[in-house]
């Protein structure tokens, strides 16, 4: 039986290793993008090349009403669907306005939500795995507190609409830690170094690492894994 998931955010990072796992155990996929047609299109190709599975893109703004119920008019079915989709503003907190503030929430959090409420009916039964962060549990830093913030709405989404949608619907999130994506990449040397030291096993993690887990999640295997938050984070201590 052919099984598709929606994945936002999907042409970087942990998004992308997401679709790369999901096509390699099978699965059809919904690429979402929001500005980046090129890469979304470059990464199409790449899937279908490698795997034999159909991918189709949808370009759609997760924080957008009007657009997420549009862009789901194409979407016959879905089995999985990955809230990946996430912005951060880094900056000063005496210099982060209202609007900064407020995007970041209605991009990852806000996006969450609506992603989620019209992609349900689309689901008999299925999975939801929600990226959250150990930014939104306990590693907390005031130049990104509305990331902060988003991502702690995102784990208390996870329980809610876990209790709401069950039994046919599992929902979970995973929560990474320091990854090694764009977002990351332009890390001050030693603020990284002290990321890693306060890391146990003294390093950034991988896409790959986090796309795995999700994977699992979305797996029979993990049938009787409900309403939790998978830490990815190498063991990072305060």
């Amino acid at each position: 039986m052919e099984k598709w998931v929606l994945i936002t955010g999907a042409t970087r990072g942990i998004g992308k290793a997401i679709a790369l796992e999901f096509a390699l155990n099978g699965y059809n996929i919904f690429l979402n993008y929001h500005t980046n047609k090129e890469k979304a299109l470059s990464l199409q190709k790449e899937i279908t090349d490698k795997y034999p599975v159909l991918v189709k893109c949808l370009k759609f703004d997760v924080a957008s009403s009007e657009e997420v119920k549009e862009a789901m008019q194409d979407i016959p079915k879905l089995d999985v669907l990955v809230n990946n989709a996430g912005i951060a503003r880094d900056n000063d907190y005496f210099n982060k306005s209202k609007k900064e503030f407020m995007q970041v929430l209605e991009t990852n959090l806000g996006g969450t939500f609506l992603v989620t409420k019209y992609a349900v009916p689309k689901m008999d039964e299925g999975v939801i795995i929600n990226i959250a962060s150990n930014a939104g549990i306990d590693d907390y830093c005031e130049y990104s507190l509305d990331y902060d913030a988003s991502k702690a709405g995102v784990i208390n989404l996870t329980h809610n609409f876990a209790q709401a949608l069950a039994p046919k619907i599992r929902v979970n999130a995973v929560a990474p830690g320091w990854i090694k994506t764009d977002m990351t990449a332009s890390l001050e040397p030693n603020f990284k170094k002290e990321i890693i030291d306060k890391c146990l096993v003294k390093r950034m993690g991988n896409p790959e690492e986090v796309a795995k887990v999700v994977y699992f999640l979305a797996s029979e295997e993990a049938s009787y894994i409900n309403d939790t938050i998978v830490r990815i984070d190498g063991g990072l201590k305060k």
